[in-house]
């Protein structure tokens, strides 16, 4: 049976992505606002750009996906791009409370989204059980 949810990344990447990114976007922004205010270097300005790109990084990952779980397997929807997955190009997966990892297979990062996100958390780990084993 299929299964389609929206769901962003897990809290702890989620808040992983924001220290990582949005605190040194901000001190990047700050010092190519305000830094020629008070120091004459050439070029600080081009920070302020610098900051904006990092954030972009930051709205990219954090962002909510379309997700679609059915026979042919994972279909993610982005902002970006949509990617579709074989179930057999994932190793096994993991589940908890919160959330949920497919490991793909080899060096590939694994496919990862909050449970707390979806509306019927306990349907998506069954369709996920019926094709996966458990890591």
């Amino acid at each position: 049976m299929d299964v389609e949810f929206e769901a962003g990344p897990p809290d702890a990447l989620r808040r992983r992505v924001t220290i990582l990114t949005g605190i040194p976007a901000l001190l990047a922004t700050l010092v190519g606002t305000l830094g020629p205010f008070v120091v004459d270097v050439p070029g600080l300005t081009n920070l302020i750009f610098v900051g904006g790109v990092w954030l972009l990084g930051s709205w990219l990952v954090g962002h909510r996906d379309s997700y679609r779980l059915s026979e042919a397997g994972v279909r993610r929807s982005g902002r970006v791009w949509t990617r579709t997955y074989d179930w057999d190009d994932f190793e096994g997966y993991e589940a908890s409370d919160e959330t949920m990892i497919l490991h793909r297979a080899g060096w590939r990062p694994a496919v990862r989204f909050s449970l707390t996100d979806v509306d019927e958390p306990d349907h998506v780990r069954e369709v996920v059980a019926d094709h996966l084993s458990a890591a």
